[in-house]
């Protein structure tokens, strides 16, 4: 798994898919997806209004072909409600997030950090829960791990903070080399 990170506005780069998280108790949508629905003239905000969107764990909404966003298509993941989020939580919602775009044949997505700016949560410490995730779904097929990249969209004042859940991860977790993370590792030596 290439794992990678984008401080660009999250509207210009060419993704395959977009994996936004979407609070059950946040109308209208903060942080990213917020800033997306504002990108797309409202329409998630929208749905929500109209209950097409409910925002509750687990939920799904695949959005093909936005206009407006460099990315191909919007996976809007429902995490309940925001005083309800932890990391467990947040890991879970990424390993379903990583099962789904698996089973959509997609071999690349971005996410935002679910959670960040949000309550007491720790970035470094969601970035951590958010790679685990993805790195435990995918670790049991090593074709597909081997083909997957990853990119974690996040503002430039949280970087080093991002870096830090990133190793973190590689200290915890026994990835055996299979996660790549040198190119980031070069831009931060």
């Amino acid at each position: 798994m290439q794992l990678i990170l984008s401080t660009e506005s999250p509207d210009v780069p060419k993704h395959k898919c977009l994996a936004l998280g979407v609070f059950a108790d946040e109308k209208p949508p903060r942080g990213l997806c917020g800033f997306i629905d504002w990108r797309l003239n409202g329409m998630i905000s929208r749905e929500i209004k109209q209950g097409r969107i409910c925002g509750e764990f687990e939920e799904k909404i695949v959005i093909p072909f936005p206009l407006r966003i460099g990315s191909e298509m919007l996976l809007l993941f429902g995490l309940g409600n925001i005083s309800d989020i932890n990391y467990d939580k947040i890991y879970n919602a990424t390993y379903l997030i990583a099962q789904a775009v698996d089973g959509m044949s997609l071999n690349s997505f971005a996410f935002d950090l679910y959670g960040e700016d949000r309550g007491s949560l720790i970035t470094a410490n969601i970035m951590e829960a958010m790679v685990t995730g993805i790195f435990d779904f995918l670790s049991s097929d090593i074709e597909k791990i081997s083909k997957m990249t990853v990119c974690a969209v996040t503002s430039p004042a949280h970087l080093q903070e991002v870096y830090l859940g990133i190793k973190q991860f590689k200290a915890n977790v026994n990835d055996k080399g299979s996660v790549d993370v040198s190119e980031l590792e070069n831009s931060f030596a």
